[in-house]
């Protein structure tokens, strides 16, 4: 799944010219893509990354999700550390991502491949079950605050506008213990935060039965 993945990330960056804008979440199913992104030859200087979701707190812990992407896949490339944008904790942390994103993007927002990973209660991104950042049809990035059991609750995250704009979105799940929710992503029930992407442009739903 993952360099099949990796495939997919391959073929849209080729297909472009000029820049090509991404975001990149973070969780276990992504490591391993991230190793195979790490290990292609592509012109790194034209991908611009951000991330579809992170926890906030210091780039230098061992629970950013930028700092998970740094380690396995940034310093592992040749890319212009401007091209890299990492969330940055603080108060009014999702405005001042928001205007970023929007600066890099020439005011669209629009990204041209997003990374997803789901959680077996069928968030995706830092999109929880209940969370009022599902109802964000506005803002392109929100604030979010996870279940207790997920670690650190305050987020940021891009919303479900910022993800249903991009050309092309990656679902990636992966064990056992997933199926049955990928299943209801995939037949877009509502009931669950990954059943309400409705990217307008390609959507791919990459199961792996082996985590």
């Amino acid at each position: 799944m993952a360099a099949y993945a990796a495939g997919l990330f391959k073929k849209a960056l080729l297909k472009k010219e000029g820049r090509f804008l991404a975001a990149v979440s973070g969780g276990k199913t992504p490591r391993r893509l991230f190793r195979e992104l790490a290990a292609a030859r592509l012109p790194w200087e034209r991908a611009v990354f951000f991330m579809a979701d992170e926890r906030l707190v210091p780039l230098s812990s061992s629970e950013s999700n930028f700092g998970a992407a740094r380690g396995l896949f940034f310093s592992k490339i040749r890319i212009p550390r401007a091209n890299l944008h990492p969330v940055r904790p603080g108060p009014g942390a999702a405005a001042a991502y928001a205007r970023e994103l929007l600066k890099e993007t020439g005011g669209s927002g629009k990204l041209d491949l997003i990374l997803l990973g789901l959680g077996e209660d069928g968030h995706t991104a830092s999109l929880f079950p209940g969370s009022p950042a599902l109802k964000e049809h506005k803002r392109l990035v929100a604030f979010s605050r996870a279940p207790a059991s997920a670690g650190t609750r305050r987020r940021v995250t891009l919303t479900l506008k910022a993800i249903n704009r991009a050309s092309a979105v990656v679902l990636m799940a992966a064990g056992p213990s997933k199926k049955e929710v990928f299943e209801r992503a995939l037949r877009l029930d509502k009931k669950i935060p990954a059943g309400l992407l409705r990217p307008g442009g390609e959507t791919h739903f990459l199961f792996s039965e082996k985590e």
